[in-house]
């Protein structure tokens, strides 16, 4: 199980800013969990200090992980593994752009992705975490 893990808060002197990364848990029941603290995506620079929301599909052997990150704003992350604990992030291919207006030009987060019919889908929020809702993507299918 990938979970968010709270690190110590970013002390500022107008407002605090919350860090927490993503963590792996391990169980053999589904009921108890070992917590190692091993960090599956951690930040990627100083600017950066949230990351959760984890989306996973195992894919032919590679896990394929979607995440949102934010320094300013949320942004949605990708990242690749081949054991589940080792990720390499790969955020240039999310294959999501924030819109040059309207509900989603300023955020994009908290990203969910599933298969349907042969077609992959993410469900995600837009501005100030989804205050009009939420979108849904379609990945387009290049031959």
């Amino acid at each position: 199980m990938y979970y968010t893990a709270f690190e110590p808060w970013i002390q500022k002197p107008a407002k605090n800013e919350p860090r927490y990364n993503l963590k792996l848990a391990t169980s053999a029941n589904g009921i108890d969990w070992a917590r190692d603290q091993t960090v599956v995506i951690d930040f990627k620079s100083h600017s950066e200090h949230a990351i959760s929301r984890p989306s996973l599909l195992l894919e032919d052997g590679l896990y394929r992980l979607w995440y949102c990150s934010r320094g300013d704003q949320y942004r949605i992350g990708y990242a690749q593994s081949t054991d589940g604990k080792n990720y390499i992030r790969h955020d240039e291919s999310v294959g999501i752009e924030l819109s040059d207006d309207g509900w989603d030009s300023e955020m994009q987060e908290y990203p969910h992705i599933f298969d349907y019919n042969d077609r992959r889908y993410m469900v995600y929020n837009g501005n100030n975490f989804g205050q009009t809702g939420l979108g849904l993507a379609v990945l387009e299918q290049h031959d």
